[in-house]
C-alpha cells in the first residue's frame, strides 16, 4: 500500500511540474511561440524544429499538440503545419527521455533551488515565470527518479512478479498496460522511463518493455485526442491526423519487436533500448507524417464530418438577459458579447496574412463573409447598450458601459479595414498574379506579428481593466510606428534600385502596411479610457489622439 501511495504522489509531482514548466514557458515566451509558430507557417523543416523545441522546454508532447491545435483553431497556423508541429513534439518528447534516462541525481535538487530562490528574489513578473519553470522542470526530474526508484520497489514484491508472469506471452496486455498507464499519469516520458527500470530489475523482459514503449506512444496520440474532443473541428483534426499516423507505425512495428530485441542488444546496453526505440520510432512517425500528410490530414477530416453543428456566429451568445433592472448583470452580459465580436475582428486579422501571402482565396471569402457577422453583433451589441442606457446608472457604471461601446466601435472598424482594405488589396494581387518582394513580405510579417500581439494585449487590457497593461499597450503604439516608418524607407529604396517585385506592389506594399497601423491604432485607444480613470493621461489629449486614428 506505501509503494502505491508513493507512486501516486511521485505521478502527482510529475503532473504539477508539467503544470509548472507549461504556465512560466507561456507566461514567459507565449508570444514569442505564436511569432515561432507562425513564421513556421507552411514549412515543414520549421514546423518540426518549432514542436520539437518546445515539447522540449515544456517536456509535454500533449501541452505541445493541445497549443498547436488551439493555433490552429485560432488560423494563426494552418492545419497541415499543426500536424507537423506536432510530429515534431513528439520527437521532441524522445529526446527528453533519453536525458532523464540518464539519472543525474544532483540535477533536479539543483533546478529546484534555482527555480524556488530565483522566484523568491525576482521582481519582474517576466523573469518569475522563467524560475517557475525551471523549479517545474526540477520537479519533473525528481519525480521521475522518484517513479524510477518506486519502480525498483515495486519489482521486488512477489505479488506483482506473479502478476506481470501471468501476461508474459500476451503482448497486447504490455501495451494496453502502457496505454492506461500514459492516461493515469498524463506522461508517456514517465510510462517510458518505468519500462527501463522493470528491465533494469529484471521484472520483465525486453521485449515486453518495448511493447510498453509501444502502449505508452499509443497513449502519447490518445491524451490530446481526448483533451480536445470538446473544441472546433479545425482544431480536433491535427489531432485526429497525429493519432492516425501513431496507430499505423505502432502497428507496422508490432510484430517485428523481437527482432528489434536480438538486434539492439548487440549494439548497446539493455536499459537503452526503450529510449532509443521510443526514438526511432517517433521518427519514423515524423517521417511518415511529413511524406502522407495530405492523405492522412484528408483521412481525419473524413473521420470528423459531420461531427461538428455549424454555430451561428452572427447571433449574440450573450444578450439573452431581458431584465436591466441590474446593470452589474446586463453590463457584463455586453462585455461578454463585445469578447466574443472581438475574437472574430481578431481572426480577421491574423487571417488576413496568410491571404496576402499565399493568395488563399478560401480564406478571403471566409474573412469577407466574417465582416457580416462582426456588423451583425455590432448592430445587436449597440441596441443592447442603448437599452442599458436607458436605465438609473452610477457615473462608473455609465462609464463602463461607454467603454464596451467604444470598444465594439474600434472592433468594428477594424473589421472594416481588412474588409475594404485589405481584403480588397489582396483581390487585387490575386487577380494580377503578383507577389510581394522577399524583404516586403519579411517586412509585413513583422509588423503583422507585433499587431497580432497587441491585439491579444487589447483584449486582455479590456478585460482585466488594469493600468499596467493600458501602459504597455500605449506604449506598443510607437514601437509599430518606428516599424511603418522604417518598413515605407527601406521599401522606397528597393524602388529606386528597380527590384521588380517591389515595383509591381509598390502602392499594395505600402497600404498594406499603413492599414496595420491603423488596426494596431484602434487597438491602442482600448487603453485610453483606462489611462484617463487613472490620471495617467488627460482627457483632452485623448480626444487629440481619437481624432488622428
Amino acid at each position: 500500500m506505501s509503494l502505491l501511495i508513493e507512486l501516486l504522489g511521485s505521478i502527482a509531482l510529475l503532473l504539477w511540474g508539467l503544470r509548472m514548466v507549461r504556465t512560466g514557458v507561456m507566461r514567459s515566451y507565449g508570444t514569442n511561440l505564436k511569432r515561432f509558430a507562425r513564421r513556421s507557417e507552411g514549412r515543414v523543416i520549421p514546423a518540426l524544429t518549432s514542436g520539437l523545441v518546445v515539447a522540449a522546454l515544456l517536456q509535454s508532447s500533449t501541452a505541445t499538440i493541445l497549443i498547436a491545435a488551439s493555433f490552429a483553431g485560432q488560423s494563426l497556423i494552418s492545419i497541415s503545419s499543426a500536424f507537423v508541429t506536432m510530429l515534431g513534439a513528439d520527437v521532441g518528447t524522445t529526446i527528453a527521455v533519453l536525458i532523464a534516462s540518464q539519472k543525474f541525481t544532483t540535477v533536479p535538487p539543483f533546478l529546484l533551488a534555482v527555480g524556488v530562490f530565483g522566484f523568491i528574489v525576482s521582481k519582474e513578473n517576466k523573469w518569475q515565470n522563467v524560475f517557475r519553470a525551471v523549479s517545474g522542470l526540477g520537479m519533473i526530474l525528481f519525480a521521475l527518479l522518484l517513479i524510477s526508484t518506486t519502480a525498483g520497489q515495486l519489482s521486488e514484491l512477489s505479488q506483482f512478479r506473479v502478476f506481470l508472469q501471468i501476461f508474459e506471452n500476451q503482448p497486447v496486455f504490455f501495451v494496453f498496460f502502457a496505454l492506461i498507464l500514459t492516461y493515469l499519469a498524463y506522461s508517456s516520458l514517465a510510462v517510458v522511463l518505468l519500462s527501463v527500470s522493470f528491465l533494469v530489475t529484471g521484472l520483465i523482459g525486453l521485449s515486453d518493455g518495448l511493447y510498453l514503449v509501444l502502449g505508452a506512444n499509443l497513449g502519447s496520440g490518445l491524451l490530446p485526442l481526448i483533451s480536445s474532443w470538446r473544441s472546433s473541428v479545425i482544431e480536433r483534426t491535427p489531432v485526429m491526423a497525429n493519432m492516425i499516423v501513431r496507430v499505423i507505425c505502432i502497428a507496422a512495428f508490432y510484430p517485428f519487436v523481437n527482432y528489434v530485441t536480438q538486434f539492439a542488444l548487440e549494439f548497446m546496453p539493455i536499459e537503452l533500448v526503450p529510449a532509443f526505440y521510443h526514438l526511432f520510432l517517433n521518427l519514423v512517425v515524423a517521417v511518415i507524417g511529413v511524406i502522407f500528410s495530405k492523405q492522412i490530414i484528408a483521412l481525419a477530416e473524413k473521420i470528423l464530418s459531420g461531427q461538428e453543428v455549424e454555430e451561428q456566429l452572427d447571433h449574440p451568445k450573450f444578450l439573452e438577459s431581458s431584465d436591466f433592472s441590474m446593470p452589474a448583470v446586463s453590463l457584463a452580459c455586453a462585455k461578454r458579447e463585445a469578447l466574443h465580436m472581438a475574437e472574430i475582428s481578431q481572426k480577421m486579422v491574423v487571417s488576413s496574412l496568410a491571404v496576402l501571402r499565399d493568395n488563399n482565396v478560401t480564406l478571403r471569402h471566409e474573412i469577407l463573409k466574417n465582416e457580416d457577422i462582426v456588423d451583425s453583433l455590432f448592430d445587436s451589441i449597440k441596441l443592447y447598450i442603448a437599452r442599458i442606457l436607458q436605465e438609473e446608472l452610477t457615473p462608473t457604471e455609465t462609464q463602463k458601459t461607454l467603454n464596451i461601446l467604444n470598444f465594439t466601435t474600434n472592433m468594428e472598424h477594424i473589421g472594416d479595414i481588412v474588409n475594404n482594405s485589405l481584403m480588397d488589396i489582396s483581390g487585387k494581387k490575386i487577380d494580377k498574379h503578383i507577389q510581394f518582394s522577399k524583404e516586403g513580405l519579411s517586412e509585413i510579417i513583422s509588423i503583422h506579428e507585433v499587431v497580432c500581439s497587441n491585439y491579444d494585449l487589447a483584449i486582455n487590457t479590456f478585460v482585466s481593466d488594469d493600468c499596467e497593461l493600458a501602459k504597455v499597450l500605449y506604449e506598443k503604439k510607437q514601437e509599430l510606428h518606428k516599424l511603418e516608418k522604417r518598413s515605407v524607407s527601406k521599401h522606397l529604396q528597393r524602388i529606386g534600385k528597380g527590384i521588380a517585385d517591389s515595383l509591381e506592389t509598390s502602392s499594395m506594399h505600402i497600404d498594406v502596411i499603413r492599414d496595420y497601423k491603423r488596426v494596431n491604432s484602434l487597438l491602442s485607444s482600448v487603453a485610453y479610457p483606462i489611462l484617463i480613470a487613472s490620471g495617467e493621461i488627460l482627457e483632452t489629449g485623448w480626444k487629440q489622439k481619437i481624432e488622428k486614428i
